[in-house]
């Protein structure tokens, strides 16, 4: 379960700096705030979620939303490959980038239950198909 998070936050932390805000980075910002829903609404589900199947569940739809996302941030990267590269966060991003460090607060909170139910098979298999998906943001 460990690999699992570790893979969502470099495929969180990819997407940060490929993706901007308003602006000159209108596009970008809305894959971005796509992406972030997406997280928000997994964490949300996995927080609240009290059995294996209700996890695998949140992460299972999850996988399948960032599925969506991935061909529209691949074209945000292509679009944009020096943002990524740049130090400093466009101004057009700040809000954005605020918005997903909130988000990522939330991820501590989760370790409880990817320790209590990290060992059922549909749990396991729901992290295969998500570090699936995230490998395809490489």
């Amino acid at each position: 379960m460990k690999k699992l998070f570790s893979v969502l936050v470099v495929g969180l932390l990819l997407i940060a700096f490929a993706c901007g805000g308003g602006g000159k980075y209108a596009d970008l910002k809305n894959v971005f705030e796509d992406y972030i829903d997406a997280t928000e609404k997994f964490f949300d589900g996995f927080e609240k979620a009290d059995n294996a199947d209700k996890v695998a569940a949140a992460i299972n739809d999850y996988s399948d939303a960032v599925k969506k996302i991935i061909p529209k941030m691949k074209e945000m990267q292509k679009k944009y490959p020096d943002l990524g590269k740049e130090k400093d966060v466009p101004e057009e991003l700040k809000a954005t980038m605020e918005r997903f460090q909130k988000v990522m607060a939330k991820m501590p909170t989760l370790f409880g239950k990817v320790a209590q139910y990290g060992t059922d098979p549909k749990v396991q298999e729901a992290q295969k198909k998500l570090m699936e998906v995230m490998a395809e943001l490489r």
